[in-house]
Parts: structure tokens; C-alpha cells; sequence
């Protein structure tokens, strides 16, 4: 058997994330629909990770096993035309039979956009939480902070079996005008964890989440506040 890893980007608006489920678009059943046209074969397609619905994916990295010794170039260009426009794969590689893109990963790197301001970005509109009113800066910057460095993140998630809650998380703050950027970095990531962490920080930067409270959270409380999707993209995925 050959296993080909595939790189690749998607805008997640049309779709409810990343993993098949009944009666819904999706991406992994997209890309899948369309290995088992090329291949002839039932395909099992491994994702890095699941996304929620909207969530969109600059990088994203999934591998499947085939009996076909395909050409990469070739099956790239072959999955391209098939592929809706917001699919894109731009790398087919063929790798080590024991490289599984869910556990063979070492970190990924996620990226939240808001737009601050009341002008509208039909650009970034798809891609980012328009917040039309002013936010305090310095104290979205002390959350940030806050928030990095090696926390017990159960409070921010939604668990699903046993699961490694503590995780080293590193964070970034960029502000360029109107747009803030906030990106967030470590081995793994917990479901619903950067949306409740990016919600907890606006509240904070709007004067409705303390210090303190933000601190309970990070000892376990569980945070109400989840960021709309569709300002989340994976922005990076570490080998």
C-alpha cells in the first residue's frame, strides 16, 4: 500500500467542518467523494484534526492509503479539477506507511481575525468577527498574556473522552490598524478551546470578564463565551 499525504486549504463557510456527518456538507467527505473517483478504490482519509462548521483552513493535512502507485503531480492536479473552488490542495507527497496526520503532527497554529471598526471589509468579511465598537487594547493584550504558558484549558472546552487538558500554549498579538490578530500555538488543541479563549479575551477587552474571572476559568470554571466561527482559520501545521 502507498500512503500519500495531502496539503491543503479550504474556506470552511459552505461546510460543517471537517469530519463526514449524515446529511451535511463537509470536507473530509468532499475531498473523500473525490480520492474514490481517481482511485477507484473506498478511501480512508485521515484528517489532522477536526474543524467546527465554518471554520476555514490556510493549511490543513490529511493522508490516505491507496494500492495505486500514483504520480503526486498527477493526482494534485486530478483531485484540483474535481475539487470545488473552495478546496485547494497544494502538495500530494508520498510518505512513510506509518505517518498518520492525526498523531504524527507535532503543533499546530491558529489564527483569529476581528475587524474593529464600524466600516465594513467585504474582503475580510467571510474571514473575520466584525466588532464595531472600541475595545481596550492594553487590557485584550494583559488577556492574551494571561492566557499563555501551561494552563489546564478544561474550562474553555467541550471534552470528549480522555483527553490531556494542560497544554504549553504560546500566543501572539498582532494589531495593524483595524484588523487584530490573534494567534495561538501549541502541540494540541482541545474542541470549542481557541473560540472560548478569543471569546473570554473580547469580554475582557469589552470590561465584561475581570481579571479574576478570566483566572477562574484557567483553573477549570467553564467559560460561556465561544467567538463566531468563521473569524478561526488553522493557520499552520507543524511536521
Amino acid at each position: 500500500m502507498h500512503n500519500y499525504m495531502l496539503r491543503l486549504a479550504f474556506v470552511g463557510t459552505n461546510y460543517s467542518g471537517w469530519q463526514i456527518q449524515p446529511e451535511v456538507p463537509t470536507v473530509q467527505g468532499v475531498l473523500k467523494d473525490a480520492l474514490e473517483k481517481i482511485t477507484n478504490e473506498s478511501i480512508k482519509l485521515t484528517g489532522c484534526c477536526r474543524t467546527d462548521a465554518g471554520v476555514h483552513a490556510e493549511d490543513y493535512i490529511a493522508n490516505f492509503r491507496s494500492a495505486k502507485e500514483m504520480e503526486c503531480d498527477s493526482l494534485l492536479k486530478a483531485l484540483n479539477s474535481l475539487l470545488p473552488r473552495d478546496i485547494g490542495v497544494y502538495e500530494v507527497k508520498l510518505v512513510d506507511e506509518n505517518f498518520n496526520s492525526r498523531y504524527s503532527v507535532k503543533g499546530k497554529t491558529y489564527l483569529y481575525r476581528i475587524w474593529n471598526s464600524f466600516a465594513r471589509n467585504p474582503f475580510l468579511y467571510p474571514f473575520s468577527w466584525n466588532i464595531p465598537y472600541s475595545l481596550d487594547l492594553s487590557a485584550l493584550s494583559d488577556a492574551m498574556d494571561m492566557v499563555s504558558g501551561r494552563h489546564d484549558f478544561k474550562g474553555f472546552a467541550k471534552l470528549e473522552g480522555e483527553k490531556e487538558t494542560e497544554i504549553d500554549l504560546s500566543t501572539e498579538l498582532s494589531i495593524k490598524g483595524e484588523l487584530i490578530e490573534l494567534r495561538f500555538t501549541a502541540s494540541h488543541f482541545l474542541r470549542y478551546m481557541v473560540r472560548r479563549l478569543v471569546g473570554a479575551i473580547i469580554k475582557r477587552a469589552e470590561g465584561k470578564v475581570s481579571t479574576g474571572e478570566l483566572y477562574e476559568y484557567l483553573r477549570g470554571k467553564h467559560c460561556p463565551h465561544t467567538a463566531p466561527a468563521k473569524g478561526l482559520t488553522l493557520e499552520s501545521v507543524h511536521l
